[in-house]
């Protein structure tokens, strides 16, 4: 099976300054045994991440919603941090080759999308089973009275 993972929060500490691409990555507790189980299970391993995101390091008109007009363009903003939004996505490449050598077998480049994958393991999802709008209604939605 295809299994997409995210990189920050999932396979190593997010509790770190988002500017801070000097300091070693460290591994979430387990992170590392469980993706080599799952490859030794013969499974394909994606990380699949938000650092990979085109429009925060090549081209802000990228971002869907830059173009529909929902989110505001900052240019000022994005020339002063898309080389740093670079160096966090060459960083998690780095970590990948060396500390998950032989492990991952792809690292998103932010050019496809979402993959198609049988599973997508990720600290900010939500499972979603059997219909249950309901229950994310009630978690996000409008709130009432």
């Amino acid at each position: 099976m295809i299994i997409c993972v995210d990189f920050d929060g999932t396979i190593v500490s997010s509790d770190r300054e988002y500017t801070d691409v000097e300091t070693p990555l460290e591994f979430l507790h387990g992170a590392k045994e469980g993706l080599q189980s799952l490859k030794a299970a013969d499974h394909v391993i994606v990380i699949y991440s938000a650092r990979a995101n085109r429009a925060l390091r090549i081209d802000p008109n990228l971002d869907p919603l830059v173009r529909a007009g929902l989110r505001r363009l900052d240019h000022e903003w994005w020339e002063s941090n898309k080389d740093l939004n670079e160096a966090r996505y060459q960083q998690m490449v780095e970590f990948c080759k060396t500390a998950l050598d032989g492990i991952v077998d792809v690292v998103d480049d932010g050019q496809q999308g979402k993959p198609c994958a049988g599973l997508f393991i990720d600290d900010r999802a939500m499972r979603f089973r059997f219909g249950d709008w309901l229950r994310i209604s009630r978690m996000y939605g409008e709130k009432h009275g």
